[in-house]
């Protein structure tokens, strides 16, 4: 009795637990409903999307050559040691040695004593008179014997002898003759003579000094021809009208002195052949027009005359490169992706849409970039502000048209 009493307890127990269970979910279902009868209907509008703000630029064809720019420090055309073929004690200086001047091609710069030399080619050339003397001397005497062997007043031994003195005398003043231009050579060799035009750029010894062959007596160049030489890359060689062919592209070097800023017109002189093995660049040489005549490009600032071209000074060379058509001229940072620009094409006011327009960069230029664009959409202008998730299309607002300040302010109404 007492085991059916306590089956019929857990009987109990369970069908109240599983009641609670059915109330638990029948009163949630029947909350979901209420709630879902009295739910507040929320109403579907559209979501206004910020207008992105944008900095334009005018952009107009560059119509004029592409500039190639490089450096390089200001050099002689030549440069060259003075030294004398053979050692002795200066003499004489020329005055520009002296002062550092100029001089003129062929202009004795240094003169070595010569005493001996001279003493020597002296000699040698009283001998030589010596000896064609008596040369004169034994032909007049043949001449008469053979007009008395013809008439037979005269032996044939002493016709041969006469012309044995002739052909000795004539074969001695010839080796005098030798000596007396290796005499001459030798007192030449006591002079320096200018291979050229030019100035002194140092004096290294003074009148009176020894020398010995080849050692270096001054440091002379070519003070009215002077060049830059500057590395080119391939692809900035390829924009320079002409480059192996007698260029004739024209240059402007500009050297600063003292903050001032001077400019001579040049011209592409000649090229080398080779590429430099390390930096894959070509050594261009940029000959200056008008050496003494530079351009002050500054000259409401204080001057102290005209400079000449400054030996290492340094230069900041600009080559004008080819004309190309539908060229424009953009800050680097303009070029997206894909090689493509933004462009700004108003609808009213300062509002517009986003365009984006396909462009052939040529030539690099520091921050500038050089691009061939075909079409250019009329009307239009640059846009230099990096839009996050850009879109064809797109609305934007242009804050060069319209300040800042305000348009921010319309924005946020």
């Amino acid at each position: 009795m007492k085991k059916i009493y306590r089956l019929f307890l857990v009987f109990i127990r369970e069908a109240v637990w599983i009641a609670v269970a059915i109330a638990c979910v029948y009163g949630g279902f029947r909350g979901y409903q209420y709630l879902g009868e009295n739910r507040e209907v929320v109403e579907v509008q559209p979501v206004e999307r910020p207008v992105a703000l944008v900095e334009t630029i005018e952009v107009a064809r560059f119509e004029q050559p592409l500039p190639v720019r490089s450096e390089g420090f200001v050099s002689p055309y030549r440069q060259v040691s003075v030294s004398a073929q053979s050692g002795g004690r200066i003499s004489n200086l020329h005055p520009s040695v002296i002062n550092l001047g100029t001089f003129s091609k062929g202009e004795v710069l240094v003169q070595l004593d010569d005493g001996s030399e001279r003493a020597l080619l002296n000699q040698t050339l009283a001998n030589v008179e010596a000896t064609q003397a008596r040369l004169i001397l034994v032909e007049a005497q043949l001449k008469r014997t053979e007009e008395l062997q013809s008439r037979g007043f005269a032996s044939q031994q002493a016709l041969d002898q006469l012309l044995s003195q002739k052909a000795e005398l004539t074969a001695s003043l010839n080796s005098l003759i030798a000596a007396q231009e290796s005499a001459s050579i030798a007192v030449n060799s006591k002079k320096i003579v200018a291979p050229f035009s030019g100035a002194v750029l140092e004096k290294l010894q003074e009148v009176g000094s020894v020398v010995a062959s080849g050692q270096s007596i001054a440091e002379i160049y070519t003070n009215n021809q002077m060049e830059v030489i500057i590395p080119v890359r391939e692809a900035e060689a390829a924009l320079i009208p002409g480059m192996f062919e007698d260029s004739t592209a024209k240059a402007r070097v500009n050297v600063g002195f003292a903050g001032q800023t001077y400019q001579w017109n040049a011209h592409v002189s000649r090229v080398d052949p080779a590429l430099d093995p390390r930096t894959r660049t070509l050594s261009v040489s940029i000959g200056l027009d008008n050496v003494g005549k530079p351009v002050l490009l500054n000259p409401n600032s204080p001057s102290f005359g005209t400079i000449p071209a400054l030996i290492n000074a340094f230069a900041k060379v600009q080559i004008d490169g080819i004309e190309q058509k539908n060229t424009y001229a953009i800050p680097s940072t303009a070029i997206r992706s894909d090689n493509q620009i933004w462009v700004f094409e108003a609808t009213e006011d300062d509002r517009g849409t986003l365009l984006s327009v396909d462009a052939r960069p040529t030539h690099f230029d520091g921050e500038t970039t050089y691009v061939v664009v075909d079409n250019w959409p009329a009307g239009t202008r640059l846009i230099l502000t990096s839009i996050a998730a850009p879109k064809p299309g797109m609305l934007l607002r242009d804050l060069t048209i319209k300040g800042t300040e305000m348009a921010a302010a319309d924005l946020g109404e």
